[in-house]
């Protein structure tokens, strides 16, 4: 896969409104009153009510591991919810990397100096907008919802869509993460947003990928994909890291020398 293709990430934010609206029909002739009758909800309530159900179970706090998926109609996207499995104990965190099936990503064999393992993630499965499973699970969730604009469930899952790792020194922070990647139905670009810079580089023999001053928390990342195993790895720092390029490819150059020697 071209590292220029990328999720297009759809985020979503609401405002929630509900009113209601009750009346009845007196006779017009003398004679027995009939009872107060409810007016049928209109349009805009119907959907203000559904996305008030929708948000109840997918806005809901939730426990390391769970997941929910949003449907909405209004504009046929599913938006992902979840909290990640952490642990603050690597061996732990090797364990639940086996349990629940994720991408092998483990502590490289060189880091910068001073920097430590401070906690490892099993991320729930998740998926890009214009990836198979994600039109997939975009008409189960459409039929599911019969006929509603917006429609909430939890998702029950057995296998990672990812692994986090964070190492750390005094107040900075590297991580260092690999995802699992599927099929696109069609050609997505990534172009540079507002003010980011992409440098394109050429790691042990394969495409890399460094962008630099995003808004994003973690704002310089560099990026490259094993396309046997079919994953995605990132290591990140924040926007005032000491660190280099050149650091952060060292970083690259060990954890591909490690697979390669370890398949």
């Amino acid at each position: 896969m071209n590292l220029t293709k990328k999720t297009i990430i759809v985020a979503a934010s609401f405002l929630l409104a509900l009113s209601s609206a009750s009346g009845y029909t007196a006779g017009a002739a003398a004679g027995p009153q009939k009872a107060p009758k409810a007016q049928p909800a209109s349009s805009k309530e119907r959907l203000e009510q559904q996305k008030k159900e929708a948000l109840a179970i997918h806005s809901k706090a939730k426990k390391p591991g769970e997941l929910t998926v949003m449907y909405d109609g209004t504009d046929n996207t599913l938006s992902f919810s979840f909290y990640s499995i952490t642990s603050t104990d690597y061996d732990d965190y090797l364990k639940l990397m086996s349990k629940y099936k994720a991408p092998a990503l483990q502590q490289p064999e060189w880091l910068p100096e001073g920097y430590a393992f401070q906690s490892g993630d099993i991320v729930p499965p998740y998926y890009d907008s214009y990836s198979e499973p994600y039109q997939d699970l975009l008409k189960e969730l459409k039929a599911e919802a019969k006929g509603k604009k917006y429609y909430a469930k939890k998702v029950k899952w057995s296998e990672a869509g990812g692994a986090a790792l964070l190492f750390s020194k005094d107040s900075d922070v590297i991580r260092i993460s690999a995802k699992k990647v599927y099929p696109f139905i069609t050609e997505i670009t990534r172009v540079p947003g507002k003010g980011e810079k992409f440098e394109r580089l050429s790691i042990e023999g394969g495409d890399a990928l460094y962008a630099t001053n995003s808004n994003a928390l973690y704002s310089t990342k560099l990026t490259w994909e094993d396309p046997e195993k079919g994953l995605e790895y990132e290591i990140s720092t924040y926007k005032t890291s000491p660190l280099t390029k050149e650091a952060l490819v060292s970083i690259a150059e060990s954890i591909i020398s490690s697979k390669s020697q370890n398949p």
